[in-house]
């Protein structure tokens, strides 16, 4: 049979079909297949040597556990938290600061070795631990820090340039979060915080969502965020002062807000009366004394004084010296704030907040890793991360583990407020230059 040739229709044919509407036909899709991506070795090896690391912490730390409540080679700072959240579940609120009966409440499970001082709101966070033995909870509260952190490290990471200012340090050697959540746990204040349970990691996860906040242009809500960090006022004041003296009255008004909440269930928690008689406790040296504040731990302006002030010179005088520096550093950070340089500004102010603040222990400077990070990953994006010998002398006495623990083996952890000066004033150069120029 002879094959059959087709017939192309003449111009001429198809000129009366030009003017009808075009019938669209159908297209069909195409399908496609769910085809996974594998995963390169050296990533695989990446991903599994970050994820054993941080295993092998949080099980040092759940493993090397008090024996029993009367073993005193490891003191936990969780025991003063779990038995606020103790007292307040039976209803003991009013009695939260009767050190007394904290005493008694420790005593069920470890030796007494510090009291809860934070705001009585705060306490409501440790009373869902309460309904889990003492170990299971401080098990719960690491995975709970954990977690915190490993959302910190994600935000940081999503909006910043941490992991090119890594890779710029690694020379070209391939990072990933996965390694920046470990850099994050090895840190030495990070690690002293999991270890004895303290609570900074929830404040590093405060700031870096008020970072977040301010940099989409947000101050309204990035005041309220802060103001969440307010049971730990000594690192949440000076910052709110910065902004108050930059007259930025939409964050300030978003501060007062929720600080205004936080009284108010505090007050609910505790009674009235913990308004005049928490601010009480503070001003009584020998409460204080037995409260367990030791000055020669704070890595800030007051702990150094400290250090250096003779034993026999009044107290009025280095307290004096305290708050002009304190008030001087805030004053400079808030006078050389620049929109234009927001992220640099911005790492300032919280590491002058950690140096003005009256507390600031080993735990604490956990809170550096943000300023750090935004810091190294702004220079790296400007190309010159590795030629600032400041900064980089400076990170390497920061993260240098046996540094810390020198330090606070010999009790002169204050001495630490030095490297935390020079971060400061290296980024504060680089944020206004005419602080640089002769």
């Amino acid at each position: 049979m002879a094959h059959q040739q087709r017939r192309v229709p003449s111009d001429t044919q198809l000129q009366p079909l030009r003017g009808q509407r075009k019938v669209s036909v159908p297209v069909p899709r195409k399908i496609r297949c769910y085809n996974p991506r594998l995963m390169k070795p050296e990533r695989v090896i990446r991903c599994t040597a970050a994820a054993l690391i941080v295993f092998l912490g949080i099980a040092y730390a759940l493993f090397s556990f008090p024996k029993n409540r009367e073993d005193t080679s490891r003191l936990l700072d969780f025991s003063e938290f779990y038995a606020a959240g103790q007292m307040v579940r039976h209803g003991l609120g009013s009695s939260l600061y009767d050190l007394i009966v904290q005493a008694e409440f420790q005593l069920q499970v470890a030796p007494v070795h510090a009291f809860y001082l934070r705001p009585p709101f705060e306490a409501l966070l440790f009373v869902p631990f309460t309904y889990l033995s003492y170990r299971a909870a401080y098990g719960a509260w690491l995975l709970f820090s954990l977690a915190l952190l490993s959302g910190a490290a994600r935000l940081i990471q999503r909006n910043t340039n941490i992991l090119d200012a890594m890779s710029q340090y690694t020379r070209g050697i391939p990072v990933d979060y996965g390694l920046l959540l470990v850099v994050f746990l090895t840190f030495a204040p990070t690690m002293n915080c999991f270890l004895i349970g303290q609570d900074s990691v929830l404040m590093l996860m405060i700031y870096t969502l008020v970072f977040i906040a301010l940099k989409r242009g947000r101050e309204l809500e990035a005041g309220a965020v802060l103001a969440c960090g307010l049971f730990k006022f000594h690192l949440v004041l000076p910052f709110a002062i910065i902004f108050a003296l930059r007259r930025r009255g939409s964050f300030l008004l978003g501060f007062a807000g929720i600080a205004l909440l936080l009284v108010a269930i505090s007050a609910l928690v505790s009674g009235p009366g913990v308004l005049v008689g928490y601010p009480k406790m503070f001003l009584n040296s020998q409460y204080r004394a037995l409260m367990g504040f030791q000055p020669e731990y704070a890595a800030n302006i007051h702990g150094l004084l400290y250090l250096i002030t003779p034993a026999n010179i009044p107290v009025a005088i280095p307290g004096a010296v305290v708050a002009a520096l304190s008030g001087f550093l805030l004053w400079v950070t808030a006078r050389i704030w620049k929109n234009n340089e927001f992220d640099l500004c911005f790492s300032t102010a919280v590491v002058a907040t950690l140096l003005t603040g009256y507390h600031a222990f080993v735990y604490d400077l956990s809170l550096l890793l943000l300023p750090v990070a935004i810091v190294c990953g702004e220079l790296a994006k400007r190309k010159t991360l590795l030629r600032n010998l400041t900064l980089n002398s400076t990170l390497v006495v920061l993260f240098v583990q046996p540094i810390h623990y020198a330090l606070m083996t010999h009790h002169i952890y204050a001495v630490m407020c030095l490297p935390v000066m020079a971060l400061f004033v290296s980024v504060a150069r680089i944020a206004a230059p005419q602080l640089a120029a002769p």
